[in-house]
């Protein structure tokens, strides 16, 4: 079912979408990457397949963190303060205020359409309008959103999607864009498992008008 589902959010609101499974995919095996990679180049490398990722293939100290796989802080701290000359101390405020994974899974899947913890696109703005508008058409209420410059898709947007229930949205940070081959005309969008079900009976149910502007229930 997420498979159409999935196929439905490319259709009325563009992109391609990408499922995030936290854990084992029970439904298939799924190859390992095939090198050592950061979890946004395995999101975007997953379009051509899905890709499963272990510690010792993510090749990432701030994704690591980020997806519970190290607890070394000091040294990612070190590394931001380098590579970006922020303060130590600003930088390490950065790192903790990032959503972590507790107690990192065992493997993650990028690009599966069975039983996904979250969907990340990497999405043009009018795209991202028009999920925003489609999810206020159910809930009523404006999205209050966080945003940061750093540990963009791995922290911001994954994994702040799967432990808040938000839609998580984010720019984008230096490495994520070079890395993840995210545009310039690109948005890093994240939705949890439940928010693609209620976007896709929206969707389905026929409430967008044919240009697929806004939700009928809306007004311009």
């Amino acid at each position: 079912m997420i498979a159409s589902e999935l196929d439905l959010l490319g259709t009325y609101l563009g992109g391609w979408w990408c499922g995030v499974k936290f854990g084992k995919e029970p439904e298939a095996q799924i190859p390992s990457a095939q090198r050592s990679m950061r979890f946004c180049e395995a999101v975007a490398a997953s379009r051509t397949g899905p890709i499963t990722l272990t510690p010792e293939l993510l090749d990432c100290p701030g994704g690591r963190h980020c997806l519970g796989w190290n607890t070394e802080e000091d040294t990612i701290v070190d590394g931001m303060a380098e590579k970006t000359g922020l303060d130590q101390a600003v930088a390490r405020r950065i790192l903790r205020a990032t959503p972590r994974l507790e107690g990192g899974p065992e493997q993650i899947v990028a690009g599966t359409s069975h039983t996904p913890d979250v969907v990340v696109s990497f999405s043009q703005p009018k795209t991202v309008m028009k999920l925003l508008r489609c999810w206020q058409g159910q809930m009523g209420d404006p999205i209050t959103l966080e945003v940061s410059g750093f540990l963009s898709v791995c922290g911001m947007v994954a994994v702040r999607a799967y432990l808040t229930g938000d839609i998580s949205i984010s720019f984008g940070c230096p490495d994520a864009r070079e890395y993840g081959g995210i545009g310039r005309d690109r948005l890093v969008v994240g939705l949890p498992l439940e928010a693609v079900h209620i976007l896709a009976r929206d969707l389905s149910s026929g409430h967008w008008s044919e240009d697929h502007a806004a939700p009928a229930t809306l007004g311009s």
